[in-house]
């Protein structure tokens, strides 16, 4: 069990940052609750060296949103509410990083702290891919259809510029996995962040690109994802109506743990 002063001290941190992220509009206020409940199952699971890895993810996440973000409201595909986080999104993002935390924290080993960085990867990946992705000079490219142009924010597009970013991202969260001693071996982090973000990426384009939900907003007629656009319910016009960002993000991942996991195995069989 955690020794009590220990745990307060990682309550407190946990709700402090949650709070600065509200005031600094990186969340939305029903975000709170869904960052707090992330923010508690990743300290208390994997100690504040799974935190710290975290808050890394969300400051870079935030900073990619807000890079030219009016240049990218303007082409129509920049997150809503000025950048700020909302619970659904939240918990797509960390749903899978909390339950592998809490995992954990019962049964202690080297495969799920692997998981654990494949996870934020995945996710860190997937952010700097679609938001880099949008300011690419290049017209994107369908991944199921490369030979087919798609304009800049449609899910399952992909650019040079997309995956140079969803690279970075994974490096990112690698080193910092470093940093903090994530894994007894240093040597293997990186190449298994590298693995789950790169692979997490690719998953989110695949399925956006064959079965996420396409359709177009009934009060300003411009095409959307959500399923409410100007406070209006949307139109789907393709893919199944159930299958929406937030949920491809869970698979994406799943996707990105799962692959930092076999690559783990791998490099731990050679070295």
């Amino acid at each position: 069990m955690l020794p009590l002063i220990t745990a307060v001290a990682e309550f407190f941190v946990v709700v402090a940052v949650a709070l600065a992220a509200v005031l600094l509009s990186a969340i939305d206020g029903r975000g709170f609750l869904a960052s707090a409940t992330v923010g508690f199952a990743v300290v208390y699971g994997g100690g504040l060296q799974w935190f710290v890895v975290v808050a890394v993810f969300f400051i870079l996440g935030v900073a990619f949103t807000l890079y030219k973000y009016g240049y990218k409201r303007k082409l129509g595909g920049a997150q809503g509410k000025g950048g700020a986080r909302n619970w659904p999104h939240i918990l797509a993002n960390g749903g899978v990083v909390s339950i592998v935390a809490v995992w954990n924290f019962f049964y202690p080993g080297t495969l799920l702290p692997a998981m654990f960085l494949g996870a934020v990867s995945a996710s860190a990946a997937d952010t700097a891919a679609t938001e880099l992705g949008l300011l690419s000079h290049g017209q994107p490219r369908l991944i199921t259809h490369p030979s087919k142009v798609v304009p800049p924010g449609t899910s399952g597009g992909v650019s040079k510029l997309g995956f140079v970013g969803a690279g970075f991202a994974s490096l990112v969260i690698g080193l910092m996995g470093v940093v903090v001693g994530i894994l007894p071996d240093p040597y293997v982090v990186v190449p298994l962040c590298l693995t789950g973000g790169i692979f997490g990426a690719l998953a989110d384009s695949l399925v956006g690109a064959a079965v996420q939900r396409k359709g177009y907003c009934v009060v300003c007629l411009k095409p959307t994802e959500a399923l409410k656009h100007c406070g209006e319910r949307t139109r789907t016009t393709r893919g199944s109506p159930y299958i929406e960002n937030n949920l491809v993000n869970v698979v994406s991942t799943v996707s990105g743990a799962g692959a930092s996991l076999a690559m783990y195995l791998a490099l731990s069989s050679v070295l």
